[in-house]
């Protein structure tokens, strides 16, 4: 549980975890430097694995969680190195059911009496013996990578989707941020080409047009002969008259889509013009 809090390791991970190395250290004096090798299969080929270099600085250091790890599966693990020679796992334990015979093939066999990494029942019965409704695993891991703030065993799009965008943490760290990008947006719209009005709900007494919602054609920048509008649709967005309300924002959207579609069959100097 803690591994998992400081690393952000799924339970996965634990199944295949060697124990870790110590390397040479760089910069630390004396405190050793851990050498972890994680393999993380759903990278996909050629990416499963990566390595984190960790230092035992103090006792409220990464690296000395790895030393404590080391000391409490020692005996576990040199019994696994005499049964299964080669076999260089951290994550090894007595079972609990040694009655129980092997039947998950995605999981490692076991070793005699030994066990490899973690199971989900494992962990939704510690949970729930701490007085939790489950398995934290899970939960903690997404704490970890939130407070890390970047991807750990995973792509930067699922650390995108699956961690950043539905925190409500993050979501409400970023309100402020989005405001201001909008509100810069905004400005610098104006300051282009719109020259309208944002507006919360469409009014009954407007014209509604392609883009936006006119107010008084009868006095349009670009008249026509019978006093009205002679406007195409898209100067709408550049009229003092026009109101937007939520109700266009979904036909905007789409329409900015077209237009940029736009740009890979028109030449350079012509879609500029336009």
């Amino acid at each position: 549980m803690l591994l998992t809090h400081r690393f952000g390791w799924n339970l996965s991970v634990y199944e295949r975890l060697p124990a870790p190395t110590t390397a040479p250290s760089a910069g630390t004096g004396t405190a050793p430097v851990y050498r972890i090798q994680v393999e993380k299969r759903r990278q996909g080929g050629g990416r499963w694995f990566s390595t984190e270099n960790v230092a035992d600085t103090g006792p409220s250091s990464p690296g000395r969680l790895i030393a404590q790890a080391l000391e409490a599966t020692a005996f576990a693990r040199r019994l696994a190195a005499v049964l299964a020679p080669g076999t260089d796992r951290l994550m090894v334990a007595r079972r609990n059911y040694p009655s129980k015979s092997h039947r998950d093939p995605l999981r490692p066999a076991f070793l005699g009496p030994l066990i490899v990494g973690i199971t989900d029942g494992d962990a939704q019965k510690w949970g729930k013996a701490k007085g939790l409704s489950g398995s934290p695993f899970q939960r903690s891991r997404r704490a970890a990578v939130i407070r890390e703030g970047r991807p750990l065993q995973h792509t930067p799009g699922t650390y995108e989707s699956v961690y950043v965008l539905p925190d409500e943490q993050v979501q409400h760290a970023s309100r402020d941020v989005f405001t201001e990008g909008a509100s810069e947006a905004l400005a610098q719209a104006r300051a282009a080409v719109f020259g309208g009005r944002l507006t919360g709900a469409a009014d009954p007494g407007h014209t509604a047009t392609a883009t936006a919602d006119c107010a008084d054609e009868t006095s349009s920048p670009w008249p026509d002969g019978a006093g009205g509008c002679a406007a195409d649709f898209l100067l709408c967005l550049g009229c003092r008259n026009a109101h937007v309300h939520p109700g266009h924002h979904p036909r905007l959207a789409y329409l900015h889509q077209g237009l940029r579609s736009l740009r890979s069959v028109l030449p350079a100097e012509v879609w500029q013009a336009r």
